[in-house]
């Protein structure tokens, strides 16, 4: 609804206030391949897997301390630092919407370094996903939860999207360290 624009996205944002921050710095990376574009999230569903991935994102991002944001699809890109509906736009700017380089995005985000890497995607990949960077934490988020998976071995899969994952993370990760 761009025409609320205005008035919804201030208040997405407060509501995102009191949420506890992730510590450290988390590489978001984000699907802008063709398959995120063409495909609805559901039958009944009006939004695409992008749309998905992208409203996740912004949540997301407002609940790091520190966050480097990469969308890929044949290429990698790092996107500016954004909020809201504007991080949608840059990432739908820099989607080249083609092929599936998975592995390229999580690449790019290696090279910025991370303490946890969240991979929002549909899990379709031209490439081997390999594991993240050693000692860190690592999401494969499916927005297409009945498609084949790419994400395991060292990487927690979760299928689905909504704020519900935020709270997983904090949960999980809150319980790690106090263990």
């Amino acid at each position: 609804a761009p025409q609320w624009e205005a008035q919804i996205e201030p208040v997405m944002l407060k509501c995102l206030e009191s949420k506890p921050k992730l510590p450290g710095k988390t590489a978001l990376v984000v699907d802008g391949s063709g398959s995120m574009f063409m495909a609805k999230i559901s039958a009944r569903s009006e939004i695409n897997r992008f749309e998905a991935a992208a409203a996740l994102a912004i949540l997301v991002r407002e609940v790091c301390e520190q966050c480097t944001i990469v969308v890929f699809s044949n290429n990698a890109f790092l996107i500016p630092p954004r909020r809201g509906f504007a991080l949608r736009d840059a990432l739908y700017t820099h989607a080249e919407k083609s092929n599936t380089y998975t592995q390229n995005g999580i690449q790019k985000a290696a090279e910025e370094g991370y303490d946890r890497i969240i991979v929002i995607t549909d899990e379709q990949s031209h490439q081997t996903i390999y594991n993240p960077l050693a000692g860190t934490k690592a999401y494969m988020v499916n927005v297409a939860s009945y498609q084949n998976g790419i994400g395991y071995g060292e990487w927690i899969h979760i299928d689905g999207w909504s704020e519900a994952i935020l709270d997983y993370i904090e949960v999980s990760e809150r319980c790690q360290t106090n263990s």
